[in-house]
């Protein structure tokens, strides 16, 4: 097997003959059809999820005629402006593994996942991390943690359970077999009724991983007052309500939020940036950048926070007209003209 006759990443593992399965770590943790991955590798598809002008997959392969091993490759590709795979770093990846393997992952040796160190590769927070396996066992059928029984056995009797045995990675294998687990309703009134009882750390970790999920509407309703319930904004809370949808709820919510200076920060904003651009129709999208914006002049970043944020969803395909319309409204709010202006200013530098 030779760099030049592989052209993708998708062709690369399929002649090596593997399965896999791709999941998008951009905003959210989400599966990838393998069709969809090898248009957006070969640039004939936006990558939906972009972050810091990258495309990040993990990636799942194994080969089961030799065993039962199961690989992961995480990986992310710069974009250019549009928000395409730049297909050089493509094929230099390409280069690197073919490189570097050959044939061992049809062989099955430990190789297949020490991959050179490279610029391509990338390593999961422990938040990240966590979600990501447990998609992965749900979508493998694979059976979830034994001590997902733990998290649900504080749930319901946080009395007579040390939530200090309690792993981020069994909560959040709990949290994505929470949609088809049995006694889910059971399990949301205990929620509801026992949650000043939980450590202050279990109900943050039961939330953060919770940012990839489609919550019911009493789990959503208690993740959205818990964001402001007290002095300081509770990013947990406010990743968890993350949805893959528009939410009106949510996206009321965020209004009100942004309208309040607590949330002149750039770690709310980012979260908010990150987490909900589902929800951004062009009044929030506006107060976004209008906060962003506040923050930047308080701050002395001198355009430059404002336009990394710009720069940062005009990337998202789902947003990218309505950014470049906010652009060249002529009803923009003072403080968003003239951030603007010198975002127009700085690109003519």
């Amino acid at each position: 097997m030779s760099a030049n006759s592989i052209n993708s990443i998708s062709e690369f593992l399929l002649h090596a003959g593997t399965e896999y399965h791709v999941f998008d770590l951009g905003r959210r943790i989400e599966p990838t059809d393998n069709q969809t991955f090898l248009e957006i590798e070969n640039g004939s598809a936006y990558a939906p999820y972009p972050r810091q002008q990258h495309a990040w997959f993990g990636i799942v392969f194994w080969n089961k005629n030799a065993s039962s091993q199961h690989y992961i490759w995480f990986i992310k590709l710069p974009l250019d402006e549009q928000g395409l795979v730049v297909a050089a770093a493509r094929n230099h990846f390409l280069e690197i593994i073919v490189d570097a393997l050959g044939k061992s992952i049809a062989e099955d040796t430990e190789n297949a996942q020490q991959l050179p160190d490279n610029p391509y590769s990338f390593v999961p927070n422990q938040s990240q991390l966590a979600q990501f396996n447990a998609l992965v066992k749900s979508t493998l059928n694979h059976p979830l943690s034994e001590e997902a029984q733990k998290v649900e056995a504080y749930i319901q009797a946080p009395q007579l359970v040390d939530w200090q045995q309690i792993s981020m990675q069994s909560v959040a294998d709990f949290i994505h077999g929470f949609s088809r687990h049995a006694k889910r309703g059971v399990l949301e009134e205990a929620i509801k009724a026992n949650v000043a009882l939980y450590s202050d750390v279990f109900v943050n970790t039961l939330m953060e991983t919770s940012e990839s999920v489609s919550l019911s509407d009493n789990l959503l309703a208690m993740y959205l007052s818990k964001i402001d319930d007290g002095d300081d904004i509770n990013l947990a809370a406010l990743r968890g309500t993350s949805e893959g949808s528009f939410n009106p709820t949510i996206n009321s919510k965020l209004l009100d939020l942004l309208k309040n200076e607590k949330t002149q920060r750039i770690d709310i904003l980012s979260v908010i940036a990150a987490r909900h651009f589902e929800q951004m129709e062009p009044l929030l999208l506006s107060t976004f950048l209008e906060q962003a914006a506040k923050v930047d002049e308080k701050e002395g970043h001198q355009g430059a926070l404002f336009a990394g944020f710009f720069s940062d969803l005009v990337q998202i395909p789902k947003l990218r007209r309505q950014v470049l319309t906010l652009l060249h409204s002529d009803a923009n709010s003072d403080i968003l003209s003239k951030a603007f202006q010198r975002l127009f200013a700085q690109a003519r530098k």
